[in-house]
């Protein structure tokens, strides 16, 4: 019987394993167009973009770490860039977490054919370029003849030049960047407010909580994902941030709204300065980035809604 057992267990775990690999290499197949695709498009760019960075771009001669070294000990911009994206990411964000939840709950209490139009009206902006939304803005804040200033000449005030304050700049980029991710972050919030399970409120109810108790230990701890994801995605685009400085500040006063990006486009246009410095540029802000996504995930992390 011993012997009859064991090869029952045999014949049952070969056949278990026909079964678990049957569609392994169908799954391969599937998968190796988008392999070939990222290989050819992101993972052998970024290793050419690696090693051109160690190169002299004439010569391609192996230089080591001089055209890092000369970002950080010749070039005293580039560092104040980084600061400045720091910045406006900082802001940028804060501003945008806070006004797309607080909007977002307000949705949730529209349930309505009005908050169906509304969620189509304030996601309209998120197709919008940076370009064309720096023009549109450029409307309101140009000193020689936006709206604003048409405002001050008609309240005989003196007119308000944003591009001459720091404070006023970054506040002209902040807006129009707010204007742009508005709808998209709302929409996420929106969606993360809807999943959670309605007996969760029933049964704070039943235990006489508040609205800032069910805020506070159902609401947020239940958005903790949504919440990493769109910081997640703000950090990564806005400290990668071009159009809009570009076409709002040019990077003034004095550089300090100038970003590594629009630096970067700046240097590459400026024939007195090696390609492969650029290229160099490029590599430390891909590290800035995901050493800022990294710290992001350890700080706040995520969890299954059943385990919050």
């Amino acid at each position: 019987m011993r012997i009859i057992e064991d090869e029952y267990q045999v014949v049952d775990r070969k056949r278990h394993n026909r079964y678990k690999y049957r569609g392994q290499a169908t799954a391969y197949l599937m998968l190796l167009p988008a392999f070939i695709l990222l290989s050819v498009f992101v993972i052998l760019p970024l290793v050419l973009a690696v090693v051109r960075s160690f190169q002299n771009y004439d010569t391609k001669e192996f230089v080591g770490f001089d055209n890092y070294i000369y970002l950080f000990q010749m070039d005293k911009v580039f560092f104040k860039t980084f600061l400045n994206a720091l910045l406006l990411t900082a802001i940028t964000t804060i501003i945008l977490l806070v006004t797309s939840f607080l909007f977002a709950n307000v949705l949730k209490a529209m349930d309505n054919k009005f908050g169906r139009l509304v969620k189509v009206l304030i996601y309209v902006p998120f197709f919008i370029s940076g370009i064309i939304a720096g023009i549109i803005f450029n409307l309101i804040f140009n000193y020689g003849g936006g709206l604003i200033t048409s405002i001050c000449v008609l309240l005989d005030k003196d007119p308000i030049s944003f591009t001459n304050d720091r404070t006023l700049a970054i506040i002209s980029i902040v807006v129009p960047t707010v204007w742009l991710g508005f709808g998209y972050n709302t929409l996420v919030m929106y969606a993360g407010l809807i999943n959670i399970p309605d007996d969760y409120y029933h049964a704070a109810n039943v235990d006489g909580a508040n609205g800032l108790q069910k805020m506070w230990y159902i609401t947020l701890p239940n958005m903790r994902n949504y919440t990493v994801l769109l910081i997640i995605n703000m950090v990564t685009g806005y400290m990668q941030m071009m159009e809009i400085p570009m076409m709002m500040t040019g990077g003034g006063p004095l550089d300090s709204t100038k970003t590594p990006v629009l630096y970067l486009f700046d240097s590459f246009r400026d024939p007195s300065r090696p390609d492969n410095v650029t290229i160099a540029g490029a590599i430390i802000l891909m590290i800035l980035i995901m050493a800022v996504n990294i710290t992001v995930f350890k700080t706040i992390k995520t969890r299954r809604s059943e385990d919050v």
